[in-house]
């Protein structure tokens, strides 16, 4: 039987909350998503799920991401 997702997996941010969260640019976030550093889908506007923004932290703290 498949696990369900929790609601975690199914909640997007936007890439201005992620900016106002981590206090960086709006174009830095867009410039991680661009270059695949940071998991993203949408046209026009980039939603990132909070699963994978977590992931990027994770990384981030650890010295994984530049």
């Amino acid at each position: 039987m498949q696990e369900r997702p929790s609601d975690k997996d199914k909640e997007v941010l936007t890439v201005e909350e992620i900016a106002e969260d981590l206090r960086v640019s709006e174009g830095t976030v867009r410039r991680w998503i661009r270059s695949g550093k940071l998991p993203a889908f949408g046209l026009g506007q980039y939603r990132i799920r909070r699963a994978d923004y977590e992931k990027f932290l994770d990384k981030y703290r650890t010295g994984q991401i530049d």
